[in-house]
């Protein structure tokens, strides 16, 4: 996209770059009358992971913005986009660009919220194809600084009856857990289980190795304690229920519509043109 851009850069200012009358005042470099502004800098940096030596990608970032720049002008200076074979890929270029901008405007026009209706009603017809591509676990999760606390947990829930279970984990959870992650989603849903706790080797180890149904398993870790009861581990191949892929449903119910709104918007277009008789086939 950035090359097509540039591209397209060439084909409208073929005999100048793009100027400043007056210098900003933030710019970071300038190559003749372009200015690389701290913002580009910042959007550029704002992209790098935690960690990244932001000071040395900083002088990267500069130093191929000015490559390119004094290659970009230099290729203005010669006048290359007024050779043939130049202005018929600047040209294809500059259509490609607008062909994918046209395309994102339609693409955009579906929003990523979706009545919980047409959710379901997708669900229903399309859940066969849907089924687990690996195991799915329901667990029951807390953390907390003291054992004892994890133990009277354990307790509460081992001797409520099966049906207040969950209404009674949701107490606990409440009461118990310090963690600062969100434990009401993670014990309300099922998930993959391969992605659960990757960064946690001793907890994961405990998951792969505990038992559904089993009672709650505690183990310390560091200066923690960690709670842990599979309720429910469910097979590859299964079909899974709404919750379990209600996200993966809503994203592949978007691109559908979104196909649909492209398929739609394309033959209007080719409708319009007919009856214009702008479409001739030969």
């Amino acid at each position: 996209m950035r090359n097509r851009l540039r591209a397209c850069v060439l084909l409208l200012f073929a005999t100048a770059a793009c100027q400043q009358l007056d210098p900003p005042n933030d710019f970071v470099a300038r190559v003749g009358d372009t200015y690389l502004l701290q913002a580009d800098i910042d959007a550029r940096l704002a992209g790098l992971t935690t960690g990244s030596d932001t000071s040395n990608t900083r002088h990267l970032i500069i130093d191929q913005w000015i490559t390119d720049e004094l290659l970009y002008q230099e290729a203005l200076r010669l006048q290359l986009s007024a050779r043939e074979d130049i202005r018929s890929r600047l040209n294809e270029s500059a259509r490609a660009v607008l062909i994918e901008a046209l395309i994102s405007e339609y693409q955009n026009q579906v929003t990523n919220e979706v009545p919980q209706s047409e959710i379901v009603d997708y669900y229903e017809n399309n859940k066969e194809y849907l089924r687990l591509l690996e195991p799915f676990v329901h667990i029951r999760y807390l953390v907390n600084p003291n054992l004892d606390s994890l133990r009277l947990a354990s307790s509460i829930l081992v001797q409520s009856p099966d049906t207040n279970a969950d209404s009674v984990f949701t107490a606990l959870i409440d009461r118990f857990d310090v963690s600062s992650s969100d434990q009401h989603a993670l014990n309300q849903n099922y998930f993959p289980e391969a992605k659960l706790f990757n960064n946690q080797p001793e907890v994961r180890a405990l998951l792969q190795r505990t038992s559904e149904g089993t009672q709650p398993q505690i183990i310390g870790v560091d200066d923690e304690y960690h709670f842990l009861q599979v309720v429910d581990r469910v097979p590859a191949g299964t079909i899974p229920e709404l919750p379990w892929v209600k996200d993966i449903v809503q994203q592949q119910l978007v691109i559908h519509i979104r196909k649909q709104n492209y398929a739609r918007s394309v033959q209007a277009l080719r409708a319009q043109a007919e009856s214009s008789e702008d479409i001739e086939i030969r």
